[in-house]
C-alpha cells in the first residue's frame, strides 16, 4: 500500500536485457460501511458510515427531493436535510481506483399533531367525536382511557365516529394519529348523563 518503484527487465531472444524503472501506486482495497437507515419524523438524518480505508463521500442514489449534506458529503456522520418527505436512498462510497460502496434507505415521515376535537356533555349513552386529521395518508384510531364502562365505535379509525358507552357516567377518549412510525395523541372528556323524565305529579 502506497507509492512504490518497480523495476521492469526485459530479455529479447538474442539474450540482451533491458530493464526500467517505473513507479505505482498501490491502493488497499476498501469495504464501504454506510452504517444504519431508519425511519424520521422531520426532514434531518444523521448518518453514520464507517470508514475502513482513507476518505469516503455520500451521494443521493434515491428519493423524491434534492438533499444537502452537513458539514460536507465526505463526513460520515454528516447530517443529512431532505426538501421534502418520503423515502431516501444514500450511498457511502470509498476508493479512487480500487473502490466499494454501501447503501442505505432512510424515510423520512411528516410528525402528526392529533387533534381530538372537543369533548362535552350528553342526555344519552351516545356522543358523536369531531376530531381530524393533520397530515395526508395518515391513520387515527380512538381508543377509551377512563370511564365507568366499556365503550363501542361504529369505527374506531373514523375520527367523527360516533361512540356508545354501557353505562352513565364521566370517560376520557384518546385520538391517536399515526403516520408512518410517527405518532401523536390527544384526549377529550365526555359527561354522559342519564335524561330526565318529567312527571307532572298525575297519575
Amino acid at each position: 500500500v502506497g507509492t512504490h518503484t518497480v523495476t521492469y527487465t526485459y530479455t529479447d531472444i538474442n539474450s540482451c536485457t533491458a530493464s526500467s524503472d517505473e513507479t505505482v501506486s498501490i491502493e488497499e482495497q476498501p469495504t464501504a460501511n454506510a452504517g444504519s437507515g431508519g425511519d424520521e419524523c422531520d426532514l434531518n438524518f444523521d448518518l453514520s458510515a464507517v470508514p475502513s480505508v482513507g476518505a469516503g463521500e455520500w451521494s443521493q442514489t434515491g428519493g423524491p427531493g434534492f438533499v444537502q449534506f452537513s458539514p460536507s458529503v465526505t463526513d460520515p456522520n454528516a447530517t443529512v436535510t431532505v426538501s421534502q418527505y418520503g423515502n431516501y436512498e444514500f450511498t457511502w462510497s470509498e476508493g479512487t481506483y480500487c473502490s466499494d460502496s454501501d447503501a442505505i434507505t432512510v424515510n423520512f415521515y411528516e410528525q402528526p399533531v392529533a387533534n381530538a376535537g372537543s369533548g362535552g356533555n350528553e342526555c344519552d349513552l351516545d356522543f358523536e367525536f369531531s376530531a381530524s386529521t393533520s397530515v395526508i395518508g395518515s391513520n387515527g384510531e380512538w381508543t377509551q382511557v377512563s370511564g365507568p364502562g366499556t365503550s363501542s365505535y361504529v369505527d374506531a379509525t373514523d375520527p367523527t365516529t360516533t361512540v356508545t358507552v354501557s353505562m352513565i357516567g364521566q370517560y376520557e377518549f384518546q385520538w391517536e394519529e399515526t403516520n408512518g412510525t410517527c405518532s401523536d395523541s390527544e384526549t377529550i372528556t365526555v359527561n354522559f348523563f342519564e335524561k330526565p323524565v318529567a312527571d307532572d305529579g298525575f297519575s
